[in-house]
């Protein structure tokens, strides 16, 4: 991974997301407190993943998730308290944004930054070969979400995340797009 932009409401909480990135190779975080200056970022300069500690200072942060699916090609993540979580799941899941609850739980997430530095390494090549990504992203991140939905619901690792995804889909007939989709409406019930 390149560079991460990290939106967050207090410095101890920008510390422990740095603690959570310990074993992650990237070039440099980048901080914001607000979304004016986080859009700012993010218009100015092409980052591997967003993270959004919710609440913002001054806001709830899920405007910012919206806005950054919709105009990058970066991987974003919204972590938030069960209550916010839960309101703003479903929405945010569904513009690809990776939803993540409040603890932290150390091992999954470590297994969703490797699906993110997977996509990224994918995108990146894309990128390189001159291939327009930004009309992909909806799948891209589609998949990357239902990744992250069977890493925390069953503690797989990445690649068996990927491997069930790929399974399901030819089991279904499905592309991985609409596997991923299935996979998102619950048609997993257990592995």
């Amino acid at each position: 991974m390149q560079d991460i932009l990290l939106i967050t409401n207090t410095d101890s909480s920008e510390g422990f997301i740095k603690e959570l990135l310990m074993n992650t190779s990237y070039g440099k975080i980048f901080s914001a407190f607000n979304y004016s200056d986080a859009t700012n970022l993010l218009d100015v300069h092409e980052f591997d993943l967003v993270i959004i500690n919710a609440p913002m200072r001054t806001e709830l942060g899920d405007r910012l998730a919206k806005y950054a699916a919709q105009r990058t090609t970066t991987s974003i993540m919204f972590i938030a308290r069960e209550s916010t979580y839960l309101q703003t799941k479903e929405l945010l899941t569904n513009f690809g944004v990776l939803c993540i609850k409040k603890p932290v739980v150390v091992k999954p997430f470590q297994n969703l930054l490797k699906c993110i530095e997977t996509t990224r390494t994918k995108i990146h090549a894309m990128e390189k070969d001159h291939i327009e990504v930004l009309p992909m992203m909806d799948e891209i991140r589609t998949i990357d979400a239902a990744k992250w939905y069977l890493i925390s619901k069953f503690n797989i690792s990445e690649s068996q995340s990927a491997r069930t995804i790929d399974s399901f889909s030819v089991e279904r007939e499905l592309s991985r797009y609409a596997a991923a989709e299935s996979i998102l409406q619950g048609a997993i019930k257990e592995l």
